[in-house]
């Protein structure tokens, strides 16, 4: 009696980014490195043949042929032509197994919290240490930060606005105020940081402001996820993210673990001076805020 063949989750996913993130984590680092190659590059695929993106992602054209029959591909053209033909790049279903089908009925919180670690995990390992610490050392010398949150990206970049005001005078948000970007944009200027935080579906628009910042002196730092193109190659430091989600919802947990350490690892360098801003802000919520604080029993 024969055995069943095990079947590949890969085969069975119709995305790009489905087929890579169902069998990622069996992947070998070099074909880790071509897979975020191909997920970075799936809307220019066209452009290039797979040994350019070998090339791309330092691996053998035998790494690549064999990636390209993992995903489910017979050929590296025929990738192509299905991944043109996929009418839900961008969107939340790109993730699904099968786009066409519902999510779902349930879903337990130790598959989202697995899934969470997942992400975050990957994220962490695709991160480069030299990368981090020049988006960390950029923040701790501006003269001002600016952070742009798009559309997902907008509750992080609030996020990230709250930790670093509690160390550093002027940070802005933008747009504030409902005004215009080219009035808000104009204003940034050389020895500003401007944190872009935007994820798939991005604004046309982003590469353009993005080149703007930079003509203008600003150091630029992007966290995105894998998809980004035209605005990854915009940017002077790229932190990209996994943002996968057992529903047609995005995790942005590995976005905001980024934000985390770019603000502890801002803090630590700024150390005193920090601390004298902490001790200040603690100070005036004393004076100025209503908030509820614990209460001291009596006698103690």
């Amino acid at each position: 009696m024969k055995r069943p063949q095990k079947t590949n989750p890969a085969q069975t996913a119709r995305s790009l980014e489905a087929r890579v993130y169902s069998i990622y984590q069996t992947l070998s680092p070099a074909e880790k490195r071509l897979a975020d190659v191909l997920l970075q590059y799936q809307m220019d695929l066209p452009s290039y043949t797979a040994g350019e993106l070998a090339d791309k992602a330092q691996v053998s054209r035998a790494t690549a042929a064999r990636l390209i029959r993992t995903l489910g591909y017979s050929t590296y053209p025929e990738a192509k032509r299905q991944i043109r033909a996929d009418q839900h790049w961008g969107s939340p279903q790109a993730g699904l197994k099968d786009p066409d089908q519902p999510s779902p009925a349930a879903v337990s919180i130790a598959t989202t919290v697995q899934m969470d670690i997942e992400n975050i995990r990957t994220t962490a390992e695709g991160l480069s240490e030299q990368t981090l610490s020049d988006a960390s050392r950029a923040i701790v010398k501006a003269r001002r930060v600016w952070i742009m949150g798009l559309r997902s990206g907008y509750g992080l970049a609030h996020q990230a606005a709250h930790y670093f005001t509690l160390m550093k005078n002027d940070v802005q948000v933008l747009p504030s105020g409902g005004a215009s970007y080219s009035h808000e944009i104009a204003s940034i200027a050389k020895g500003d940081v401007l944190l872009i935080i935007a994820f798939r579906r991005r604004p046309r628009l982003l590469p353009t402001i993005i080149r703007e910042a930079r003509s203008a002196g600003a150091i630029t730092i992007l966290i995105t996820d894998l998809s980004a193109a035209a605005s990854a190659k915009a940017a002077h430091h790229v932190l990209r993210c996994r943002c996968q989600s057992p529903s047609p919802f995005n995790s942005f947990v590995a976005g905001l673990t980024i934000i985390n350490y770019l603000a502890w690892s801002v803090a630590s360098a700024l150390g005193s001076e920090s601390h004298a801003r902490y001790e200040k802000i603690d100070r005036l919520v004393k004076l100025l805020d209503d908030v509820s604080t614990p209460q001291t029993p009596a006698g103690r």
